[in-house]
Order: structure tokens, then sequence, then C-alpha cells
């Protein structure tokens, strides 16, 4: 391999390691709302209202860890697209199989993404709209 596409594929590597931190970091702040949902069901069990509603919200901790999820996830369709393309080009009938194969199932995962990242927003604005009814 020639300097040039070792560098691009260095680069690759360090965004990969970049959207792999996206994806960490969503985990943590998915596990930090989990938590205050706890703590939430807690207090509303011994019955300390106060304590419950002094928890910050877990919608725009949700909201920021499906973004990132999500970012991370677009990325890695993108390079497994690039991949298929490099596949279908020089590779081996095997390595074009995997590489397609590779490519729906990123598909799929950013997909499933999507809808539970558009799931958390339809649902909050449908909480939010519904507090503003009449009772």
């Amino acid at each position: 391999m020639e300097r040039r596409e070792l560098c691009q594929q260095l680069k690759t590597v360090d965004r990969s390691l970049f959207f792999l931190v996206l994806i960490i970091l969503s985990v943590l702040l998915s596990f930090w709302s989990v938590r205050i949902q706890r703590r939430q069901l807690a207090d509303a069990i011994t019955g300390d209202a106060a304590d419950a509603a002094a928890l910050p919200p877990v919608f725009p901790i949700k909201l920021t860890a499906g973004a990132l999820v999500t970012a991370a996830l677009g990325f890695f369709f993108a390079l497994a697209l690039d991949t298929l393309t490099d596949q279908e080009q020089q590779g081996t009938s095997a390595a074009r199989r995997s590489a397609r194969i590779n490519a729906w199932a990123s598909l799929f995962v950013l997909a499933a993404a999507l809808l539970r990242l558009w799931d958390l927003v339809d649902s909050q604005a449908r909480t939010a709209g519904d507090a503003t009814l009449p009772a």
C-alpha cells in the first residue's frame, strides 16, 4: 500500500474512534436518564414529591443520547456504503457479499435509531399537548 492510502485509512480509523466515543457517551447518558427515572419512581413510592420534582427532566438527556447515537450510526452507514462501493469495484465475490450484508445491517440499525428518536420526540410532543388540554 502506498503512504497516501495508509494515511486515508488512519483518518478513517480516527473518525471511527470518535464516533465510537459518541456511542459510549450516548450509553452513559441513557444510563443517567434511567437512574433519574428510577429515582423518580422510588420518590413516588415513598411519597417524596418534592425530591422527585427536583430531579432534572429526562427528555433532554434522552434526546441528546438519541441524537449522538444517530449521528454515529449515520457515519458507520456511510462507511459501510464506501466499503460496498470499493468491494463492488475490486473485491472478491465473498467480500462483495459481506459488504452488501454489512451495508444492509448498517441501514437497518440506522433506521431503528431514527425511528426511536422520532418516537421519543413524537411522544414528548403528544405528552406536552395532552398537558395543555383542559381536563
